[in-house]
């Protein structure tokens, strides 16, 4: 018997390929672009959080270190070496570095490790020399080494008054930490300014604040006032820099993200003087 042919099926037509016009692709750009718009910002802040929360931990670590040195040294406060003019006080270390070292456990080729550095610091300072930019009013070789600096009330050899205010008996041979009325209304540690004079220094004179017309203003010359807020610069105003957010540590050992004037309004208001301490 002779097979059964069937016919062929015919071939469905190709469907033709449709591609973007030119006004969808221009669209889906857009909305592409909208999206990195929205996002960027975010994540920009997001990141800037981080940072700011890592720095904020770090000048804990370093008023936690402090404790631990108090009990080796009879709670006598640790010192400043580090002059803005790159002239020290005397035969002891700079006080990070003292941290650093015996308390942390935290010193590197280039330094005293991430716990002196705060992620937010883009100073061009940075070294060790040759690299980084030089320091004005500095030594050729000085470059910065900590971002953090000392309270200079809290400072046995540079404290500027004790207790009975400016008339007191010189010399004021600083205060101990039982002798600090309020300790956790005294700033112990806070940011350094990134450029100037002080760039290279392990300390301010937070006491040459008090009598400037906008202390805000002669702030941000020696410490970095604005660095968590994201704003150094700041405005020109009256209120320049009020509103500024920056990370302060406290003799007690707890640390926190303060506006300037949270920190200082004047000589009989502040959070720096202890004797002034509210």
């Amino acid at each position: 018997m002779a097979p059964c042919l069937l016919p062929a099926r015919p071939r469905a037509a190709a469907k033709p390929r449709r591609a973007f016009t030119l006004i969808e692709l221009l669209v889906v750009i857009s909305i592409i672009a909208l999206l990195i718009g929205i996002l960027l910002p975010v994540l920009g802040s997001a990141r800037h959080s981080a940072r700011s929360m890592v720095c904020l931990s770090n000048i804990r670590q370093l008023e936690m270190a402090h404790f631990s040195y108090l009990q080796d040294n009879r709670y006598r406060l640790i010192e400043a070496n580090l002059s803005h003019g790159g002239i020290t006080h005397g035969s002891h270390e700079p006080w990070f570095e003292t941290l650093a070292r015996d308390y942390l456990g935290v010193r590197d080729a280039d330094g005293f490790g991430d716990a002196t550095r705060s992620p937010l610091d883009d100073s061009p300072h940075w070294g060790p020399s040759p690299d980084g930019a030089p320091i004005p009013g500095a030594p050729a070789a000085q470059r910065r080494v900590t971002s953090y600096g000392i309270n200079e009330f809290l400072d046995a050899t540079i404290v500027p008054w004790g207790p009975a205010g400016p008339a007191s008996p010189a010399p004021f041979r600083g205060y101990a930490y039982d002798q600090v009325p309020r300790p956790s209304q005294t700033v112990h540690f806070h940011l350094m300014a990134t450029t100037g004079d002080f760039a290279g220094a392990d300390h301010a004179h937070v006491s040459g604040w008090f009598t400037h017309p906008k202390p805000s203003f002669r702030a941000r010359q020696q410490a970095g006032v604005g660095m968590v807020s994201g704003n150094p610069g700041g405005r020109h105003d009256g209120t320049w820099g009020n509103d500024h957010v920056s990370n302060y540590s406290f003799l007690d050992g707890h640390a926190a993200a303060l506006t300037f004037s949270e920190v200082l309004t004047d000589v009989d208001e502040n959070l720096f003087d202890p004797r002034s301490a509210r």
